[in-house]
């Protein structure tokens, strides 16, 4: 039986684990000895795309549309080709210009236009804050479905749990204590943030082997393999339908519509651009990035139509959200150790991506909004100040 206390003693661990990996990394740094100046964990860094919507949402998603989880893939795969010419030229001029955001390279290319820097940061905020508060909700979510183990209860029919035992809010006060401590303690805005880098890559590592090992138990361990799995499906004409792409106008344009959107996501959302450009060390690692990067997706996303399948198959009786399968499938069998493995799995994807983005929004929020403001307040007179660090810190 998986108690609240435990669920919550072994986030807070897990929590602490990434403390200290980023510790290490900063560490190292410190005596002149990049933990991060390999490739292989740029790439892994990269995977910050991979949020709880990869995690979870996409196996629903690819329980309503079947195949059409894809594109959100194939844009970052297709892009990834281009990085040597593309994504080497903007590192070569963020680190030319001491560009620190998206925000600001946006605005370095109309001349440092404040205006131009402050739109794109109150654009990204008013986009991004709203998926922020998504990933902390499937955190609640799936903490309030473990709680109810050995039963499947939705989050819509629980109740409301007290303050204490909210999840989201520890994790946010754990995300936020690690942020300020990791990422914007320093007022060099410039400086690498090694130990966040570092942290994120392991976080990376810790959700692709979680959905990997879930995938691997609903695939050979519940089914008979692949070709059970899509055999069964085969029989039903609902989910058969699941594995064509429709051949119509409206499925062609959503397929185009939705790459062309992720090939531009993987660039320039501020976590990324912060990731990719910012915090890269040496622009010859983007060449192990271009098939690395791809690599990982892949193997994010074998399992994904196997899951949402085996999902359907399984609870055929409905009730259970699809989006909530890579969890549920291990509770209706009893497999808690496979079931808090996803869930810790669901918390690196979230984790990751609320840190990363932050840490771009608040140096966007304090370079593009709050310092124009300071210098132009009589109230504050900065003008008079002879050190403003602690302001701004």
């Amino acid at each position: 039986m998986l108690q609240g206390s435990t669920i919550i003693a072994i986030s807070l661990a897990y929590l602490g684990v990434l403390f200290a990996v980023a510790y290490y990394g900063d560490k190292r740094s410190d005596h002149g000895r990049s933990l991060i100046a390999n490739p292989t964990i740029y790439a892994l860094s990269l995977a910050v795309y991979c949020t709880t919507w990869t995690f979870y949402g996409s196996v629903g998603r690819a329980a309503s549309t079947g195949i059409g989880f894809l594109p959100i893939y194939l844009g970052p795969t297709m892009i990834a080709a281009l990085w040597w010419w593309v994504l080497v030229k903007m590192v070569r001029i963020a680190k030319a210009n001491r560009i620190t955001s998206i925000a600001d390279f946006v605005a370095s290319r109309y001349g440092k236009s404040q205006l131009i820097g402050g739109l794109v940061t109150v654009i990204a905020v008013i986009g991004i804050v709203p998926y922020i508060s998504l990933q902390l909700k499937a955190v609640s979510n799936s903490f309030s479905i473990l709680l109810g183990y050995p039963e499947i209860v939705m989050p819509s029919h629980a109740g409301e749990l007290p303050v204490w035992r909210d999840t989201s809010l520890l994790i946010a006060l754990a995300m936020a204590a690690f942020t300020i401590v990791f990422g914007t303690r320093h007022l060099d805005a410039t400086e690498r943030h090694e130990g966040m880098v570092a942290a994120i890559a392991f976080e990376s590592i810790i959700k692709l082997v979680a959905f990997t090992a879930v995938g691997l138990w609903v695939t050979f361990g519940l089914f008979d393999g692949f070709g059970d799995i899509f055999a069964r499906a085969a029989e039903q004409p609902q989910l058969a339908k699941l594995m064509q792409v429709s051949n119509t106008a409206s499925s062609y344009g959503s397929w185009a519509s939705l790459t062309l959107l992720s090939m531009l996501s993987v660039m320039f959302l501020p976590r990324q651009f912060q990731i990719a450009v910012v915090e890269n060390v040496n622009e010859d690692h983007v060449r192990r990035a271009i098939w690395q990067f791809p690599l990982y997706l892949l193997l994010i996303n074998i399992f994904v139509l196997p899951i949402a399948l085996g999902g359907m198959l399984h609870f055929s009786a409905g009730g259970v959200d699809a989006d909530t399968f890579v969890l549920t499938l291990p509770m209706s069998q009893r497999q808690e150790v496979l079931a808090l493995l996803v869930f810790i799995g669901g918390l690196s994807a979230a984790t990751g991506m609320v840190i990363v983005e932050t840490i771009a929004l608040s140096t966007m929020v304090c370079n593009d909004l709050v310092m124009p403001l300071l210098l132009r307040s009589r109230w504050f007179r900065v003008h008079q100040r002879a050190d403003m660090s602690g302001l701004l810190l």
